[in-house]
């Protein structure tokens, strides 16, 4: 088997192929079974079939042809960048016209067929290399966070402008917080305001975070103000929130521990 070193830790990369031609799966899946840190968690036929799946399983890589059914490999990335978690991708497909515009889309790797197992080696250890680095971030940015003052005041009241008038809401008021297009709004039980933060994270770092709690990287809510969590058939969930419009919002599987704690469901 190819893979790590007896001494070094394995890391499981959990992935999904998507090809419309099950030889072309089949050949894939033959390949990896060679590399014992590689787990195949699903085979898709086409473009709409791979989201839900990439949607279902959260893998680290994918797998991807570019010409399939339904929706094509870069509307397939297209996709899979409003998901939590977006994959790794690397294409692997019979053309080698799209190499550009698949380095366009941030891909790790492309691959033309019939891939070889040299080729797939070289693919898969910018693959580890890549995962290494972003879990080497995420702890840099959680000793850095650790290692603050911890804050004993929350900001109660958040200025908003209103025409030339500057009010002050109350923050148990808010509902919900969302970022759209890069800017903060907050929405209270009948009106959407903006505020002057300019990121999610920076608002809720203001926030007493036993009332506010981040729901879904664009969204943060309230959890006073929720009505109900529902779920949906992806494994996500959505929460009514009680604004005048009865509003919902996205509650992803990874946010949704926090929610499973507070209310032991």
């Amino acid at each position: 088997m190819i893979g790590r070193t007896q001494n070094e830790k394995v890391h499981v990369i959990r992935t999904i192929m998507a090809d419309d031609e099950q030889p072309a799966l089949d050949e894939l899946s033959f390949l990896l079974r060679e590399f014992d840190d590689v787990e195949i968690a699903g085979q898709a036929r086409d473009g709409v079939d791979a989201f839900r799946l990439i949607a279902a399983e959260q893998p680290q890589l994918v797998l991807l042809d570019v010409q399939m059914p339904g929706l094509d490999g870069f509307q397939v990335v297209r996709e899979i960048q409003t998901l939590e978690r977006a994959p790794l991708v690397v294409f692997v497909t019979a053309f080698d016209r799209y190499a550009i515009q698949a380095f366009e889309v941030s891909a790790v790797d492309y691959l033309l067929k019939p891939v070889s197992a040299d080729r797939l080696a070289r693919a898969l250890e910018r693959v580890r290399a890549r995962l290494v680095g972003d879990v080497r971030l995420d702890q840099k940015l959680s000793q850095f966070l650790a290692s603050l003052p911890a804050r004993t005041r929350w900001l109660t009241r958040i200025p908003v402008r209103r025409r030339k008038n500057l009010h002050l809401i109350e923050t148990h008021d808010i509902v919900f917080a969302q970022v759209k297009d890069g800017i903060v709004f907050i929405q209270t039980a009948d009106a959407e305001d903006v505020v002057s933060y300019r990121t999610l994270e920076e608002f809720a770092a203001e926030l007493d975070p036993e009332m506010f709690h981040r729901v879904h990287r664009s969204h943060l809510a309230n959890v006073e103000h929720i009505r109900e969590i529902i779920p949906q058939a992806s494994g996500n969930y959505e929460l009514l929130m009680d604004d005048r419009e009865g509003t919902r919002i996205p509650l992803s599987r990874q946010h949704a521990r926090e929610l499973r704690r507070l209310y032991k469901w």
